[in-house]
């Protein structure tokens, strides 16, 4: 199976990909590993900093959407891009997110920079279990 796909012809201003994965954890690293693909050549990112992420949500949807949102804000705020990123996921009452990544501070003269992410955006926004995987679509605002 593959990790993930972008769509050049959903979104024509922004960028839109699916993500998949065998379960709801291997779901949101594929779609966190896309996500930082948009952003940032990860061969050029040292894994020198990290930074964890702890999220809740009784629905997995929101779950996602506020997570990506999450590493955008990290972006944006503390000037860090990612190289890695590992994903636990848990169900009890809501469902429960702690991810760690590791990057480092943005460096425009060695990191490969792509498109300055602005924000997760609900437009075609989806999470679905097919028969035996799981897809997200995803559309960002650059």
């Amino acid at each position: 199976m593959k990790k993930y796909v972008f769509l050049p012809d959903i979104a024509i201003a922004d960028i839109a990909f699916e993500a998949y994965g065998k379960d709801e954890e291997e779901l949101f690293q594929h779609a966190a590993e896309a996500l930082l693909e948009t952003m940032v050549n990860v061969g050029t990112v040292n894994a020198k900093e990290k930074r964890v992420i702890q999220l809740s949500n009784a629905k997995l949807d929101a779950l996602l959407f506020d997570f990506l949102n999450e590493i955008v804000f990290l972006k944006d705020r503390d000037y860090l891009v990612f190289k890695t990123v590992k994903i636990k996921l848990k169900k009890n009452k809501n469902y429960q997110l702690a991810a760690e990544l590791k990057g480092e501070k943005i460096n425009p003269e060695r990191h490969d920079l792509g498109n300055d992410i602005k924000a997760i955006t609900m437009h075609l926004f989806e999470v679905k279990k097919e028969k035996d995987y799981w897809k997200a679509r995803i559309v960002v605002d650059i």
